[in-house]
């Protein structure tokens, strides 16, 4: 992908024109684009840089170079660190990755492809690329999209053919697998198939590709970019073209998985299938790509600049070599472009919305203003939070260029995307929530006295399950625990708390401290299976809250998936995406019409054990360490819920220990002298921390809990008694 092959002209290329957009996203916004302080940009080589963080938390950042000549570079190179200010070249990984010639050749595409003319600069038959890399869920293995420029000078030309294969390293980056094909053209790839192209000019297929990885829908989406090349006897000239595809991230890139962008709709294969050109939604075009007559086709006489005028070609579209993001403060994914300039003068970047990236309407919404490129070739974005990650960004968020850039040398801008109707909040910031998951209903919460999360079979009405959310002004949100007033996140001051099955913990709360930053993805994925949730994603791991039922890891921060997990001992674990998906359910300001009516109530008891106190079964403290006990059975235990409730539930902790069992029955009365039974507990069952739940249909002020036998003969327990209900009229 060597920059030799900007030289030839490129036609069309102009800026968008002035036909009015459509209303932005959301209707009627304004935005306002700020430019910000510079600074140095150290990965500079001959593709955009890819961010990336492993399984055990290491950052890493990933470059290539594919130069023609026999001498010339041609490698795959990492740099490795904290984030991007300190990261630096990898050594092994490096030298591992110091030829790509022999991988390049005998991949896929290169064994497809033939060798140029003789005397041709080019001394390989193709040349690769590894742009956009992701870690496996399931395997922590690393998988990345492979850009192939190959059979040079197909039509004594200067140029060559494009394809995207896919490739895959178990062993952290040192070698790789080019496996397979993810996206080739829709037209012939053969050297001098006059056939396929009888005409005066060529398509060369696809390439230059950028990957973003949306776990909100379960898709990687890669946009690339394709060209329409003159052959001899013409200028010479390319028209560059700008596509986009999808793939299911469960499908992990292989063949087969990917479909393309054509007129509207996902239905072309990612091998061979037509591709539609994208352009920004506006007045003259509603759709966001380019009419089908207007489309290049092979049979088309002309060359590119004759195509241009008869308008049998597009324009150059103003998404060329996009960039995405999602950016959390607008609630939108935004997409950053570097469309080239044919008369060689500076132009802006310009940015685009769009609130659904299946439909593909982008809007351009603001650009760089009087901060100009010189048709800047690699760029990406980074979150200025953490600073190792362009998947999701905030407010404000580094803009990287490696060539054109405006100081002149390789650089970053920070730069602030504002709005006059940033996203809401998906909850009341004025209320306290409940976080479950959606599987099983799981719910975090803070383990008492410590700093440490877990999560419950089913809530308790403690104070330390209500969290309450803090934004930060910026697209993240402190998330603090009503009991403690402490923030839940995760250490940010080493990369090993980044690592998988990081287990958040809660404690003083700093909005400054990016690992004690959430941003909500919601999910959109249209299986169903995920409606309403949402992902919370610490902004200094990048992975996402998950509460599981396994023993071993009842709350962690792990890598987002969609799917559940396929190993049993894989790296990923059976984690699941229903683990990773969250509800909450307001539990702060105002009672919710069912609620624990007996929390904190008078308590009473025929007996105590120690200084184990009836009182000590209303506290929501299921622990034990606080319960009330008695000493023999049978033992009665009664709570004043001092006035008439509508009773549906009765919740029964019992002491847990692995063994025991207990036998009760559970009385309701409304006067204190007249009772009936409403539940009983008959069973030889092992008492759990979930406890027993008891559904009942009852009117009363006054419970009473009758315990009856105790398998240990030791003492009947009560760690926690909960009445579910409302007050009755």
């Amino acid at each position: 992908m060597a920059l030799a092959a900007a030289a030839l002209a490129v036609v069309g290329a102009a800026l968008p024109g002035t036909a009015s957009a459509a209303p932005p996203l959301p209707p009627s916004t304004a935005y306002t684009m700020t430019v910000g302080s510079t600074g140095p940009n150290n990965f500079v080589s001959d593709s955009p840089a890819t961010p990336f963080i492993d399984k055990d938390g290491t950052f890493h950042t990933q470059q290539s170079e594919a130069e023609y000549a026999a001498t010339d570079a041609r490698n795959w190179a990492f740099d490795t660190g904290t984030t991007f200010d300190d990261a630096q070249p990898d050594a092994a990984l490096n030298a591992a990755n110091s030829d790509t010639t022999a991988r390049c050749n005998n991949s896929p595409t290169g064994l497809l492809s033939t060798n140029a003319p003789a005397g041709s600069p080019y001394s390989q038959r193709n040349y690769c690329d590894l742009i956009g890399t992701w870690v496996d869920p399931d395997t922590g293995n690393w998988t990345g999209l492979v850009h192939n420029e190959f059979t040079p000078q197909p039509f004594g030309d200067g140029m060559h053919y494009d394809s995207i294969d896919y490739a895959t390293s178990t062993d952290q980056g040192h070698t790789w697998t080019i496996v397979g094909h993810a996206l080739t053209s829709p037209y012939s790839t053969t050297r001098g198939d006059t056939t396929a192209f009888p005409n005066q000019t060529y398509y060369y297929g696809d390439g230059d590709q950028r990957l973003f990885v949306d776990t909100a829908s379960g898709y990687f989406y890669v946009y690339y970019a394709s060209s329409v090349i003159d052959k001899p006897g013409c200028q010479r000239a390319i028209q560059r073209l700008e596509h986009v595809a999808r793939a299911p991230i469960s499908g992990k890139m292989a063949t087969g998985t990917w479909q393309k962008w054509y007129r509207g709709s996902w239905s072309q294969a990612g091998v061979g299938g037509q591709e539609s050109t994208i352009v920004p939604v506006d007045a003259s075009n509603p759709n966001g790509y380019e009419p089908a007559a207007s489309e290049y086709k092979p049979s088309t006489p002309g060359c590119v600049s004759d195509q241009l005028a008869a308008g049998t070609m597009p324009e150059q579209t103003p998404l060329l070599y996009m960039n995405v993001a999602y950016d959390a403060y607008l609630g939108l994914y935004i997409a950053g472009a570097n469309p080239l300039n044919p008369n060689g003068s500076a132009h802006a970047e310009q940015f685009f919305v769009t609130d659904n990236l299946a439909s593909n309407k982008w809007h351009e919404v603001a650009d760089t203003g009087s901060t100009v490129y010189e048709d800047f070739w690699y760029h990406w974005f980074v979150d200025a939070g953490n600073r190792s990650s362009g998947t999701i960004v905030g407010k404000t968020f580094r803009s990287y260029c490696d060539y054109g850039c405006p100081s002149g040398d390789a650089e970053y801008r920070n730069l602030t995307l504002d709005s006059t109707t940033p996203a809401a909040p998906p909850v009341d910031i004025s209320k306290t929530y409940r976080i479950s998951n959606i599987s099983s209903g799981r719910t975090l919460t803070q383990v008492s006295g410590t700093s440490q999360t877990t999560s419950l079979a089913k809530p308790t009405r403690s104070a330390r399950e209500a969290w309450a959310f803090v934004p930060n002004g910026d697209g993240s949100y402190l998330i603090t625990n009503s009991g403690t007033g402490q923030a839940l996140g995760v250490k940010s001051t080493t990369t090993s708390t980044r690592a998988w099955g990081t287990r958040p913990t809660v404690t003083a709360a700093n909005p400054a401290d990016v690992g004690q930053q959430w941003f909500f993805l919601k999910n959109t994925d249209r299986s169903g299976k995920f409606t309403g949730s949402y992902r919370l994603v610490n902004r200094y791991s990048g992975l996402v809250l998950s509460l599981s039922s396994d023993t071993t890891r009842l709350a962690e921060t792990t890598a987002p998936r969609n799917w559940p997990g396929t190993k049993a001992r894989s790296t990923g674990g059976k984690r699941t995406g229903l683990e990773q998906s969250l509800r909450f359910t307001a539990v702060g300001t105002a009672p919710t019409p069912q609620q624990n009516v007996a929390l904190n109530k008078p308590a009473t008891a025929q007996s105590t054990q120690d200084s184990h106190s009836a009182s000590l079964a209303v506290d929501e403290d299921p622990g034990n360490n606080s319960y009330w006990s008695a000493d023999p059975a049978p033992q009665w235990w009664q709570v004043d819920l001092q006035r008439n409730y509508n009773l549906s539930s009765i919740i029964v902790t019992n002491y847990v220990d692995g063994t025991r069992s207990y036998q009760y029955n559970v009385q309701a009365s409304t006067d204190g002298s007249t009772w009936t039974t409403i539940a009983t507990k008959s069973s030889t069952s092992v008492a759990t921390s979930a406890g027993d739940v008891l559904p009942v249909s009852s009117t009363a002020r006054y419970l009473r809990v009758n315990m009856t036998h105790d398998s240990a003969n030791s003492g009947v327990h009560i760690a926690n008694f909960e009445a579910i209900g409302s007050l009755a009229p």
